[in-house]
């Protein structure tokens, strides 16, 4: 009698467990990709000095996640507080053509190729702008303070979130 409480209680922690495992997963995978990340949604992320957002502490999910999960990574590598060189972080995160491309841009234009600029934003903020079957388009605002904000627009291979491009703003007309 005691082995077959003893197997019923096992079996009933093992059957809450086993339904429990899902809730633990869903607030992550539940964003969808149409929200913004933290560092675009609260003005504490948006400066260095404020929190990760969910997608710098864990694995990017959505395009815009991963673009800030890049963007991330990449500024704090630029400004040497981060584990790797910038160098390192764009050949984690970019396509091998992107980044010889963005080599070339770097050479052409004496600014860095992600920033566009030869200095570093001081905050940023992230938005999804279109996506189809293959692909995201995300734009990145990068925020300066003293001069205007600047746009750069990310495509994003969305079967394994790696970045195929990012250009400057499409000309409006």
């Amino acid at each position: 009698m005691n082995t077959q409480r003893s197997y019923l209680a096992h079996a009933a922690l093992i059957a809450a467990l086993a339904l429990a495992a899902p809730l633990a997963a869903t607030p992550a995978s539940a964003t969808p990709a149409t929200t913004p990340t933290a560092s675009a949604a609260t003005p504490a992320a948006v400066t260095p000095a404020g929190p990760a957002s969910p997608a710098v502490r864990g694995e990017a999910r959505t395009p815009a996640a991963q673009v800030d999960h890049f963007f991330t990574a990449y500024r704090k590598a630029v400004l040497g507080s981060g584990p790797h060189t910038p160098e390192q972080v764009r050949r984690a995160h970019l396509t091998a053509e992107l980044d010889a491309h963005l080599t070339e841009w770097a050479e052409q234009n004496h600014a860095d190729p992600v920033m566009r600029a030869q200095n570093v934003p001081r905050g940023w903020k992230v938005r999804l702008h279109a996506q189809t079957a293959t692909t995201a388009t995300v734009v990145l605002t990068q925020i300066w303070g003293a001069v205007p904000d600047t746009e750069v627009w990310y495509t994003v291979r969305r079967s394994d979130l790696k970045i195929t491009n990012l250009t400057d703003p499409p000309l409006r007309g």
